[in-house]
C-alpha cells in the first residue's frame, strides 16, 4: 500500500518559515551574548548554542528548498533585541532564565509540529533537531544556570520600580482625593518618592549583606567542624541524601565524590543537611542603588500629571501612565520568575491599582473630616 503523499497547509508553510526566522535571530542572540561574555566558560557555552541555532536554520532551510518555497529573509525578533539590551543593562546572567524558557518552549512547538508534519522530511528534519534540544541546548543552559549570577539586579529593579510606582500612586491619588491642590500633592509625593527611595535601597542593602553574613558564618562553622570531624560531617549529608530516596551505597559514593571538593561539599552540606541555600553575591551596594533608582524613575510617573494638569485630570492621567508602567514591570518580573508575561503584567496593575482605590477612598474620608 502506498502511503499518501502528505499535503502541507498554509498555516503549515507559516510556521515552517517562522521556524526558520527563529533559528536565525536566536543564533545571532546567542553570538551576541558570547560576544559580551569573552573567552569564559558561560561564553563558550553560548557560541556552542549558536552552532546549534545554525545547524536548525540549515536544516529548515534545506526543508523549504526542498519544498520548492521563497526562503525567507533573515530577521532580527525584537523580543531577542529586547533580551540583548536587558543583558547589556543587567549582566548576560540575568537574561539566562528566560533564555532557558525560550528553549523549553520552543521544544513544546516543535514537538506539536512533528506531531502533525507527517511529511518524510520533515520528520527527519524533527528527528535530529528535536534530539539537538532535548539531549544538548537543555543540559547547556543548565550548565549555564549553574555557573551564572542570581539575576538579583533585575529582581532588585523590578521591585524598586513596582514598589515605587505603587506605592507613589496611591500616595498622590490619596493626597489628591483629600485636597484640590497639585502643588500640596506634588509635594507630598515628592517627599515620599525620596522617603521612600533611601528606605527601599537601604532595606535591600541591609537584607542582601546579611543574607551573605549569615552563610558565610554557617560556611565558617561548618568548615571548622569538618576540620575537627570530617567523617560525621560526611556522614550527616550522606543521611539528607538517602532521606531524598538514594540507596546507603549511592548517598555514600556522592559524599566521597563531593568530598573531593571542600567548597562544594561544604555548600552541600549546607543545603542538604542544614537547609542553607546559597547567598547571592552580588555587591549589595549596587544592588541597593538600583533599587533606590528604580523606585525613584518609578515614583515619578504618577507624580509627574500634577505639574502640568488640573487635578481631577492629573489623577486620570497618573492611574493610566502608573498602570502602563506596572504592566511593564510584571513582564520585567516574568523574566525571573518564568511567570506568563501576560498574568504577571495583570497581577501587577491590580495590585497597584487596587492600593491606589484604597488609598483614594481615604484620602475622600480623611478630606472631607477635616474640611478640605
Amino acid at each position: 500500500m502506498v502511503e499518501e503523499e502528505y499535503r502541507w497547509t498554509r498555516v503549515d508553510l507559516r510556521q515552517l518559515d517562522e521556524n526558520l526566522v527563529d533559528e536565525r535571530s536566536t543564533q545571532w542572540l546567542y553570538e551576541t551574548l558570547a560576544k559580551r561574555e569573552g573567552e569564559s566558560p558561560r561564553g563558550a557555552l553560548l557560541k556552542d548554542l549558536a552552532d546549534f541555532e545554525e545547524r536548525h536554520a540549515t536544516i529548515w532551510e534545506n526543508l523549504i528548498v526542498h519544498l520548492r518555497r521563497r526562503v525567507p529573509r533573515k530577521v532580527r525578533l525584537r523580543e531577542h533585541r529586547l533580551l540583548i539590551w536587558l543583558a547589556r543593562v543587567f549582566g548576560v546572567g540575568t537574561v539566562l532564565p528566560i533564555l532557558h524558557r525560550i528553549e523549553v518552549d520552543g521544544i513544546g512547538r516543535y514537538r506539536d509540529q512533528a506531531s502533525r508534519w507527517e511529511d518524510p522530511a520533515a520528520e527527519e528534519a524533527f528527528d535530529e533537531i528535536l534530539a539537538d534540544e532535548v539531549s544538548h541546548e537543555i543540559e547547556l543552559f543548565e550548565a549555564m544556570r549553574e555557573s551564572g549570577r542570581s539575576g538579583g539586579t533585575l529582581r532588585s529593579a523590578v521591585l524598586g520600580a513596582n514598589d515605587g510606582l505603587g506605592s507613589i500612586l496611591a500616595l498622590v491619588v490619596g493626597v489628591a482625593a483629600a485636597t484640590s491642590s497639585a502643588p500640596v500633592v506634588v509635594i507630598a509625593g515628592v517627599a515620599g518618592l525620596i522617603a521612600g527611595a533611601v528606605s527601599m535601597a537601604a532595606s535591600g542593602y541591609i537584607s542582601v549583606k546579611a543574607e551573605q553574613d549569615v552563610y558565610e558564618s554557617q560556611v565558617s562553622l561548618q568548615r571548622a567542624a569538618y576540620d575537627v570531624a570530617p567523617e560525621a560531617r560526611k556522614g550527616q549529608l550522606a543521611e539528607a541524601y538517602e532521606a531524598k530516596g538514594l540507596s546507603h551505597a549511592e548517598a555514600e559514593l556522592v559524599v566521597e565524590r563531593l568530598a573531593e571538593n571542600e567548597d562544594e561539599f561544604l555548600r552541600a552540606l549546607l543545603a542538604e543537611g542544614r537547609g542553607i541555600g546559597q547567598a547571592s553575591f552580588e555587591n549589595p551596594t549596587r544592588l541597593a542603588l538600583y533599587t533606590g533608582l528604580a523606585f525613584v524613575f518609578a515614583g515619578l510617573i504618577p507624580i509627574l500629571p500634577f505639574l502640568a494638569l488640573p487635578v481631577s485630570a492629573a489623577i486620570i492621567g497618573a492611574v493610566v501612565f502608573a498602570a502602563a508602567a506596572l504592566f511593564l514591570a510584571g513582564v520585567l518580573r516574568s523574566l525571573s520568575t518564568l511567570n506568563s508575561f501576560l498574568r504577571s503584567g495583570v497581577e501587577m496593575v491590580l495590585i497597584g491599582l487596587g492600593a491606589a482605590a484604597a488609598t483614594y477612598l481615604v484620602g475622600l474620608a480623611v478630606g472631607g473630616m477635616v474640611g478640605l
